[in-house]
C-alpha cells in the first residue's frame, strides 16, 4: 500500500491526516516544527515525522496533501518527482456524495462575513447547509459522507492554489487588492490564485463579482455572471438604491430596506447584496433573506464594539489583516477621532496608500509588533507616531489620551503571528485588556 503524506500540521492538515487514516489508509505527517501544537488530536495510526524536511520523508509516498499555510515552493516538493499533489479543499472534494450543491466565496475582504450571512439565510430556509473550509472545520473534518447536503466555503488564495477537480455551483469573488504579496512574486499571481474559484464552472453555475473592481471578471467563463454594486444600479445582479437593497435578476425586481440590515458600513452591504445573490441562485425567497438580514450581527473581531468608557469606543477590528480591509474599517470614523492601532507581522503591504485616509481620519497611530518600523516609515507626515511595541502599552497609551467622542480601533492591517496564535487571539487580548479597564 502507498502511503500519503501530509505536509502541515495546521487545521487543515491534522483533518486530511485524521480522515484518510480513518479509511484505514497509510498516512504520515510532517511539519517544520519538531513538536508543532496540534489543533486536535491526531490519529492513532498516523506516522509522525516532525521537525524533518529530508528527501527520505517522500519513500514510498503516492500522493501528497499540501496544507494551505505550506508554499509550493518548500525545497521539498522540487524533489517529489512525478508524485501527485493536491490540498485539503481538492482532497475533500473528491468525496463529497454526488447531488450536493457547493457555494466557495473568496475575495481580499468580506468572505467571512459573506461566507457566515449566506449560511444564515440558508439556515432560515430550511436547507441545513454545512459552512466550512477557510471559516470554522475544514471542508474535510465537516463532510457528510451520507447524503447531498449544500456546502458554503469560504475559500482563501493558499486553497484556491492546489484545487483541479475542485467544482463550485455557486462562486463568489467579493473582491481582489493586494494581499499576501509575502507569499506572491506579483499582485498578478495572488489574483490568478483567485480566480481559480471559477475553475470547472459550467453554464449552468453562476458567478458572482464585484462590478466594481474589473480584476474579479472571471476570465473565459461560461458560467452565467451576476454583479453587484454600492455605487450604481445593476442589470443582471444587485445593488443599493438610496435606503434600498435591490436584487434585479431575469426581468424581475425585489427590493429590500437598507434598515433591515443590521451590519453597519458599505463593505457590508456589498457583502448583503452578494449574499443575497447566491442564495437566489440556490431559489431561495427574498423573505428568508430579510429575516436573516435582520438576525445576523456580524463576526467576532470585525468591527465590534467592546467597550464604551468615559466617552471613548474601543472597536476590535483585528481581522482587518490587510491594507484594505482598515482603510474600509476607517472610512466609518469622523474626521481626526481615531486612535488607531497598526502593525503585526508584515505582509509586505502598502502601507503607503493608507496616508491620506490616516491623516483624515486618525489622532495619531499607534505602532505595535514586527512591522512597526514600516508602518512608521510609510506614515510617517501624516499623522503623530506612537512607538508602543506591544498591545498593552497600545492601550494603557490610548486609555490615557483618548478624549470623549474619540475612537481607539485595532485594526491592524497586518498578520497576528509575530505575537499571537492568530488574529482571534490578537483580538481577545485587546478586548480582555479593554473590559479591564477602571
Amino acid at each position: 500500500m502507498t502511503r500519503t503524506l501530509i505536509i502541515g500540521a495546521g487545521k487543515s492538515g491534522v483533518a486530511a491526516a485524521n480522515f484518510l487514516a480513518a479509511r484505514g489508509e497509510d498516512v504520515s505527517i510532517t511539519d517544520a516544527k519538531a513538536d508543532p501544537e496540534l489543533p486536535y488530536p491526531l490519529h492513532s495510526s498516523v506516522k509522525r515525522e516532525f521537525g524533518r524536511d529530508d528527501s527520505g520523508l517522500l519513500d514510498g509516498i503516492g500522493m501528497i496533501v499540501l496544507s494551505p499555510g505550506v508554499p509550493a515552493t518548500i525545497p521539498l516538493l522540487s524533489q517529489k518527482g512525478a508524485i501527485p499533489v493536491v490540498g485539503e479543499i481538492e482532497l475533500a472534494y473528491r468525496y463529497v456524495p454526488r447531488g450536493s450543491r457547493i457555494v466557495a466565496v473568496t475575495g481580499s475582504n468580506g468572505k467571512s462575513t459573506t461566507t457566515m450571512l449566506i449560511g444564515e439565510i440558508l439556515k432560515v430556509a430550511g436547507l441545513q447547509p454545512i459552512v466550512a473550509g477557510n471559516i470554522g472545520e475544514p471542508f474535510i473534518a465537516a463532510l457528510d459522507l451520507d447524503k447531498p447536503r449544500t456546502y458554503v466555503l469560504e475559500l482563501s488564495s493558499f486553497q484556491l492554489e492546489s484545487v483541479d477537480t475542485f467544482h463550485a455551483n455557486v462562486a463568489l469573488l467579493l473582491n481582489v487588492t493586494p494581499d499576501h504579496m509575502d507569499r506572491y512574486p506579483s499582485f498578478d499571481a495572488y489574483a490568478a490564485a483567485k480566480y481559480r474559484i471559477f475553475r470547472n464552472q459550467q453554464a449552468h453555475d453562476v458567478a458572482i463579482v464585484n462590478a466594481a473592481d474589473r480584476r474579479a471578471q472571471p476570465r473565459d467563463s461560461v458560467s452565467r455572471l451576476l454583479r453587484f454594486s454600492s455605487t450604481h444600479s445593476i442589470e443582471d445582479g444587485a445593488f443599493l438604491d438610496g435606503s434600498d437593497l435591490v436584487l434585479r435578476v431575469d426581468g424581475q425586481e425585489r427590493r429590500i430596506p437598507r434598515s433591515s440590515l443590521k451590519l453597519e458600513g458599505t463593505a457590508n452591504v456589498e457583502n448583503a447584496l452578494a449574499a443575497w445573490l447566491a442564495v437566489k441562485a440556490l431559489g431561495v425567497d427574498e423573505v428568508s433573506v430579510q429575516i436573516a438580514f435582520g438576525s445576523f450581527a456580524g463576526l467576532p473581531h470585525r468591527m465590534v464594539l467592546v467597550r464604551e468608557l468615559d466617552g471613548v469606543r474601543w472597536i476590535n477590528d483585528s481581522k482587518g489583516t490587510n491594507v484594505d480591509a482598515t482603510l474600509k474599517s476607517l472610512e466609518s470614523f469622523p474626521s481626526s477621532s481615531v486612535w488607531l492601532l497598526l502593525g503585526g507581522k508584515d505582509k509586505a503591504g502598502e502601507f503607503e496608500r493608507m496616508r491620506d485616509l490616516v491623516k483624515e481620519k486618525t489622532r495619531a497611530v499607534l505602532t505595535i509588533g514586527a512591522a512597526a518600523e514600516r508602518v512608521a516609515a510609510a506614515l510617517e507626515g501624516a499623522a503623530a507616531i506612537v512607538s508602543s511595541g506591544d498591545m498593552q502599552h497600545a492601550v494603557a497609551y490610548a486609555r490615557e489620551n483618548a478624549k470623549p467622542g474619540e475612537v481607539v480601533l485595532l485594526s491592524p492591517a497586518c498578520a497576528s503571528f509575530d505575537q499571537y496564535r492568530n488574529f482571534e487571539h490578537r483580538g481577545e487580548h485587546f478586548e480582555e485588556l479593554v473590559r479591564g479597564m477602571k
